[in-house]
């Protein structure tokens, strides 16, 4: 096997258990998007892992995404109390998604956000 290969490989592995143990026990606030989500029949993919690559095919970089939305090729962040702490790290996140996935949004919602229900009703909106 490859150089190559072997690195994408362990990257790959170390993503997907990382997915899997964020699935596995979900804050809080994700548990709140679920139901939003499930109640109104929604389809998503929690903890969707999507990958950076160099221009020679390394993967440099994962991002997991706490909702994806795939029939409207939307990220959902739901950004509990620490994130208010993480500002600028967020916005390189979501500027380094925007920049390799062109085609995807990123909205992120605060803690604030999700008791708003005129902001959680604005989002359901655009997901149908």
């Amino acid at each position: 096997m490859s150089r190559l290969a072997e690195h994408n490989r362990e990257i790959r592995y170390k993503a997907e258990y990382r997915a899997n143990e964020m699935n596995a026990w979900p804050s809080p606030l994700e548990e709140k998007m679920m139901n939003l989500l499930d109640s109104y029949g929604i389809e998503y993919e929690s903890q969707k892992i999507f990958y950076i690559y160099a221009d020679d095919g390394w993967i440099i970089r994962y991002y997991i995404a706490d909702f994806y939305i795939p029939n409207r090729d939307i990220i959902i962040e739901v950004d509990g109390k620490f994130h208010d702490n993480q500002k600028q790290k967020d916005k390189v996140r979501t500027k380094t998604i925007q920049e390799n996935y062109p085609n995807i949004e990123v909205l992120r919602y605060t803690w604030k956000d999700l008791k708003d229900e005129h902001k959680m009703l604005e989002l359901l909106y655009k997901l149908r």
